[in-house]
């Protein structure tokens, strides 16, 4: 499912694929080096991705929690892939996902990520997982002071109680 529900939003559906990861206790706009700890790790292991790098954020990452950040680095992989030292792995489920790309500066983000909130708002959704951001691109490629991703939520609909 794919459903382009206004410029810029689309209401997409996930399929389950499994991830490698390394943890990110820190800032999210520090997450660059939980990347570095996972490609080594893959690297190390003789682990291919199958898809690309992506950020999953159980806090809010632009919202300023007072709660500590965290946030995982990751990468799709195969269903045979096992967790080995600090490279964990595990199942994401199928979902909905409210998804919009960010071409931009980070400092432009927060917009992209209210916007995309403005919507499943007016639209009837309720977030229901973590926020995740997939590169398109390898992220040693783009020009500094540039992020490109596709942001999803994962969403349900709301029921009126």
């Amino acid at each position: 499912m794919l459903e382009t529900v206004e410029p810029g939003v689309s209401l997409k559906r996930m399929r389950r694929f499994r991830i490698a990861y390394v943890e990110h206790p820190g800032p999210a706009g520090e997450i660059g080096v939980a990347f570095r700890r996972l490609l080594h790790l893959l690297h190390e292991w003789r682990i291919h991705p199958v898809g690309p790098m992506l950020s999953i954020h159980y806090r809010d990452p632009v919202a300023g929690d007072a709660a500590k950040p965290w946030s995982e680095a990751a990468v799709p992989v195969t269903d045979d892939t096992r967790p080995r030292g600090d490279l964990r792995v595990k199942e994401l489920p199928a979902c909905d996902v409210a998804s919009m790309v960010y071409d931009g500066p980070p400092s432009r983000y927060p917009e992209s990520l209210s916007e995309l909130r403005s919507w499943m708002k007016a639209n009837g959704y309720e977030r229901s997982g973590p926020i995740r951001e997939v590169f398109a691109r390898d992220l040693s490629e783009l020009p500094p002071g540039i992020l490109y991703a596709e942001i999803q939520i994962p969403v349900r609909k709301v029921h009126p109680s």
